[in-house]
């Protein structure tokens, strides 16, 4: 680190470095559209876009009340008031704004690095390495685990209850050094507003007095009395929470609880696994997904050989902590802080929704940071060039991805179609896809473009209904997509030639029959408007695909007899007397 005393590199240049790489990095988001959960939560929220005149409703209802999708479709409540009163405020004032919602994302990451960069410097860091702070807020602002929080608006949530609670450590800190009670209701107030942000700042409670044990000299005893006051007002707003919203939800939906179909010991070793999948994606950030729903993480059992190792590394990882504990080892704490942080988002204490979700490594992904800079530090006194390559390696990899993947949030769109090739196993990532494909064809007039998404959409609506044979999202998605792909076809015997291996199948028949139906239903629609003509089309139509309809052919023969084509109206019949000899026909 030489070349930093040369520079004379000090804390207010380091402090630059990181708020200009912050903002370098991310400025892409800025030209982003709202993606994903976003209209959810924000542009579509009935409650948000009330602007000022929405909180009242706000404090007073689950996160999701004011949703399309409702608060029922959930496994836990959600009462999140004040991220959806920073969204109403902005609205109040903003409307819509994409490009405003992202820079004010980009403002408050910036901002959480800056505080995060004073805690760890001139509090937590003091009698470490001096560049310790500076090389783990430089992983931390690079790392692209992170860029879920940054690029998607509706995350938020999660950079503002970051913001809190370092704010709210802080204020610990100095009264546990000055014993000025303003600094202790200060700290209790910001952490009171990060769990009405976000449930998971909950964990802080156990937080404050590992760092107040390990980097301030407590004794354990004495930072654990710093977790009453925490844990009062964890007790006031878990009341409050229950009495709005109560505690848990019935579901019997896949998609919102992941472990729907496994037996407790599967749920068991497959949360488990998820854990080291957390870390390995903290590792490793390649590929990203914003979805690792329902079998993209198979259920495994709990003698698998994956549960195995899981349990064997994390076990390890424990002992390590437990074991360096009384000597206050930097890893002893990185390691608790991560079990700590990722507690009650993992599902191993209570399900959230989601198996495995990016934005909620983001104040856990912290410890990883601290360990790769430790290590770093500690390997560069001895291999300084070597080091110093491997680590400019990492962040300009690192720095790469970032930019990259927020650009992969540019929209629903793009978002989709990017992540379904990192995440094929997931039921959700092939519905969406398929639903998308489905949307596009809606403002394609260009014929063969709309054959293309409509063959896109029904392979992906099939490969969710591999996953989930029930599911009636991905039926509807593919018998919409077969409608569509056949009004794009001159006839329907041009349709079955390019789609015969698709309709080959059982089920493929069953489709057949159902789009035939439809096609019935047109034909009647048409002489209920006296178009013979068509009537006669979409019949005809209707008995390629189903050559057994007998009111199709009824209806058929009729057609031509009242335009007096007896001899095609005698061949249909005929074709229905096949069919059923007991078939009452009236010419009339």
């Amino acid at each position: 680190m030489k070349i930093f005393e040369n520079f004379k590199f000090n804390t207010k240049h380091q402090l630059i470095i990181l708020i200009i790489l912050a903002f370098c990095l991310n400025v892409n988001t800025l030209f982003n559209e709202y993606a994903l959960d976003d209209s959810i939560i924000f542009t579509n929220n009935s409650f948000v876009t009330k602007g000022v005149h929405g909180i009242p409703e706000i404090l007073t209802t689950d996160l999701m009340k004011g949703t399309s999708v409702g608060a029922k479709e959930l496994t836990q409540p959600r009462y999140r008031p004040f991220s959806q009163i920073i969204f109403a405020i902005e609205y109040q004032f903003f409307g819509t704004n994409p490009m405003v919602s992202h820079l004010i994302n980009l403002l408050l990451f910036i901002f959480l690095i800056a505080l995060l960069f004073k805690l760890l410097n001139s509090f937590i860091f003091q009698q470490q390495h001096k560049y310790l702070a500076f090389i783990t807020c430089l992983l931390f602002v690079v790392h692209p685990i992170h860029t879920e929080v940054i690029a998607n608006v509706k995350s938020r949530d999660e950079l503002i209850t970051f913001l809190l609670l370092i704010i709210s450590l802080i204020q610990f800190i100095k009264y546990a050094e000055l014993k000025k009670i303003t600094f202790l209701l200060f700290g209790l107030l910001c952490f009171f507003i990060a769990l009405l942000t976000r449930e998971s700042a909950i964990t802080f409670v156990g937080i404050v007095p590992l760092v107040l044990y390990f980097f301030f000299n407590k004794t354990f005893i004495k930072s654990l009395v710093f977790s009453i006051p925490l844990a009062i007002v964890t007790i006031l707003y878990l009341a409050l929470r229950f009495s709005i919203v109560g505690f848990k939800y019935t579901v019997t939906d896949v998609l919102i609880a992941p472990f729907l179909y496994a037996s407790p010991t599967q749920a068991f070793a497959t949360k488990v696994l998820i854990l080291i999948k957390y870390i390995g994606l903290l590792i490793s950030p390649f590929p990203l997904s914003w979805e690792y729903g329902y079998n993209q993480i198979p259920y495994i059992d709990i003698n698998s050989i994956p549960f195995i190792l899981s349990s064997l590394l994390i076990i390890t990882l424990l002992f390590y902590a437990v074991y360096t504990f009384k000597k206050r080892d930097l890893l002893s704490f990185s390691i608790m802080y991560f079990f700590v942080t990722i507690s009650l988002v993992c599902n191993i204490l209570v399900d959230i929704g989601t198996p495995l979700s990016e934005r909620l490594l983001f104040q856990p992904s912290l410890a990883f940071c601290m360990v790769v800079a430790f290590i770093y530090l500690k390997a560069n006194e001895k291999a300084k060039y070597l080091t110093n390559f491997i680590f400019i390696i990492i962040l300009i990899v690192f720095s790469l991805k970032t930019i990259l993947r927020n650009a992969e949030w540019k929209n629903d769109e793009s978002i989709y179609f990017t992540d379904v090739n990192s995440t094929p196993n997931s039921i959700r990532t092939n519905m969406t896809v398929a639903s998308e494909y489905n949307f596009k064809t809606n403002t394609e007039t260009n014929i063969e473009l709309r054959k293309e998404y409509f063959k896109k959409s029904i392979f992906y609506s099939s490969q969710a209904l591999k996953i989930k044979s029930n599911n009636p999202r991905s039926q509807m998605d593919l018998l919409y997509s077969y409608h569509g792909l056949l009004n794009c076809y001159p006839a329907a015997d041009f349709f079955l030639q390019d789609n015969l291996s698709n309709l080959s199948t059982p089920e493929g028949k069953i489709i057949l029959n159902i789009l035939s139906d439809e096609l019935y239903k047109n034909g009647n629609g048409f002489i209920e408007q006296g178009n013979i003509a068509n009537a006669i089309e979409s019949y005809s139509n209707c008995l390629k695909l189903n050559k057994t309809h007998t009111q199709a052919w009824y209806n058929l023969g009729g057609c031509y007899y009242s335009i007096k084509d007896t001899i095609n109206a005698n061949r249909s019949w005929a074709e229905l007397k096949k069919l059923d000899p007991n078939f009452i026909i009236n010419k009339k």
